[in-house]
């Protein structure tokens, strides 16, 4: 049997997990990010989870962590547009 290699050369996230880790790390609820990238919520929840998978991280707020360790988040990313604050 083969066993399956992953290119080193492509990215870990889509550009829809990404996005959707990014809202996560602004502070965005999941309708907000939803309402942004034109998805349904539960889509927003199932590439939060594929997110969580492909960085093999315990939750959302590791997984930003994770993401911005390994330079697929900047904290300028983060910073960016106006502020999520309650």
């Amino acid at each position: 049997m083969s066993r399956k290699v992953r290119d080193r050369s492509s990215p870990v996230l889509t550009a829809l997990q990404s996005a959707v880790l990014l809202g996560h790390a602004r502070g965005e609820q999941p309708s907000q990010i939803a309402d942004r990238l034109q998805i349904g919520v539960r889509d927003v929840r199932l590439h939060l989870r594929a997110v969580l998978v492909a960085l093999k991280a315990v939750n959302a707020t590791h997984a930003v962590g994770i993401a911005c360790a390994r330079g697929l988040l900047s904290s300028s990313d983060i910073l960016q547009g106006e502020p999520h604050v309650r």
